[in-house]
């Protein structure tokens, strides 16, 4: 039989089937669905941090190679630059022309610098919506490797992650609908799916991707 929970239709369709809700005339669930899904999205782009990193209730945020892009001629028009849209997590950056890499670095270890040039050292950092730059050429391009959202599911717009893991997907809104109908033994249960499911895939990633070189990764209006 084939898959039916990868698409928009079919997640919410799941999401009602698995809290046996599914009966005609529902509303509780299908009439919030898009804030659902919202929600659901919001936790996987950026996790949930708790005070105890060892809570259940925490998650991490999804990173694979799904979400992975390059933008080979990234504008730099200045020491501060906006983000491309859609943007997560920095992986890698260097310099066109001249070429060579860019340093990844906090924005509070930008600003320890001050106004002084580190010579032939050329850092990049993550600002809340935007790039913050030291010695980096005010003009020219870059080549950024990053990890962004994909478009959100809706209609028949699908997305690589509902395709090929849409297991994210479903315990993702199981977690908020259980939420949005006060369900917190649900919630539990569906959220430890859910962190199972992100886990195993980001450890995949991990492995695929593993490197003897360390690769400091900044998130959006990460403030270290």
């Amino acid at each position: 039989m084939a898959v039916q929970i990868n698409t928009y239709a079919g997640i919410l369709a799941g999401v009602l089937s698995w809290m046996g809700r599914d009966a005609p005339g529902e509303t509780t669930i299908s009439s919030r669905f898009d804030d659902i899904l919202a929600m659901c999205e919001r936790r996987m782009y950026y996790g949930y941090a708790v005070d105890d990193p060892a809570s259940s209730l925490r998650s991490d945020p999804l990173r694979i190679d799904l979400m992975e892009t390059v933008d080979s001629a990234f504008a730099l028009s200045g020491a501060t630059v906006a983000q491309p849209s859609g943007f997560l997590e920095l992986i890698s950056a260097k310099l066109n022309s001249p070429g060579g890499p860019l340093q990844l670095v906090s924005q509070r270890t930008l600003d320890g610098y001050g106004p002084q040039s580190l010579g032939g050292t050329k850092l990049i950092a993550v600002s809340g919506t935007n790039f913050r730059f030291l010695d980096a050429p005010s003009t020219g391009t870059a080549t950024l490797r990053y990890y962004r959202k994909l478009a959100t599911p809706a209609g028949s717009t699908v997305n690589d992650i509902l395709a090929n893991y849409p297991d994210v997907y479903l315990y993702g809104c199981l977690v908020e609908a259980a939420i949005r109908t006060q369900d917190e033994g649900g919630a539990a249960r569906y959220l430890q799916l859910y962190n199972a499911s992100v886990a195993g895939l980001n450890a995949r990633t991990q492995r695929a991707t593993a490197s003897s070189v360390p690769v400091i990764r900044v998130r959006a209006g990460m403030l270290p």
